[in-house]
Formats: C-alpha cells, structure tokens, sequence
C-alpha cells in the first residue's frame, strides 16, 4: 500500500454506485470496491454498503464528489490488508473483505491520458508482505 501513497492527494471527481459495489475516481486514478464497505465521520456512521440505496439516508455517495482523499492505510489485518481511504473532509472509507482476492482494486495513470492506460494496480487485500 505504500507504493499507492505516492499518488496522493487524489481529487474525487465521480462516485457511483452499482449492484456489484461503488467506484471512486478522479482525472487519474479508479477505485473499485466489490465487497462490504462504510463511510464514517467523527465516529458516526454516514453510508454503507447497506444503506446506500436508502434514499433518505442524510448522505449519499455522490457527496464525496469534490472532496480529496489525503490517506490510505490498513483497516484490518485478519484477511489479507484491507483498505480505510481518509478525505480532507474526514471522510473514512472501510472496506469489509469477504474473499482473499478481487475484492478492492486500486488504479492510477498518467495525467491527461485518456485511455487510462494503469502505470499501477493494486487489487486486495493485500497479502502480508506487500504492506
């Protein structure tokens, strides 16, 4: 996960949902979530895999659009390392990984290019060592 840090701060320019998970991108990168997920600020549930359908929910993930992601880390290590996305807001993004394999995958391409040709993957969790 370190080798992502070097592209931060990552300005979020979409967010979306569909039945398989939500997408998080910007001018250069994609974030890919295919599994259980939650959105927190200050402690305080905001969105989650659950709830973000629910259309009066307070928060939908959309809001996030604008907002910088300033921090990656490690939110569990039980499976593999699973991913927890900080924004300049105080968002916090925990991913729940069900499967071993194929449940987040992180990309990032040059500026400008449009065929986002990735220059880095990185799918998780992430096994011990690659941390």
């Amino acid at each position: 996960m370190e080798e992502m840090r070097q592209f931060l701060p990552l300005k979020v320019t979409a967010a979306g949902t569909d039945p398989d998970g939500i997408v998080l991108s910007g001018d250069r990168w994609r974030l890919r979530v295919n599994t259980n997920w939650r959105i927190s600020q200050a402690g305080k549930l905001i969105l989650s895999s659950s709830t973000a359908g629910d259309l009066s929910a307070g928060y939908k993930l959309e809001d996030i659009v604008g907002d910088e992601i300033i921090e990656f880390g490690v939110q569990a290590r039980e499976v593999g390392f699973d991913l927890s996305v900080r924004t300049l807001r105080g968002w916090v993004l925990e991913i729940f990984s069900d499967f071993s394999y194929g449940e987040w995958i992180f990309s990032a391409w040059q500026p400008g290019d449009r065929r986002q040709t990735p220059i880095f993957d990185l799918e998780g969790p992430v096994v011990d060592g690659l941390y």
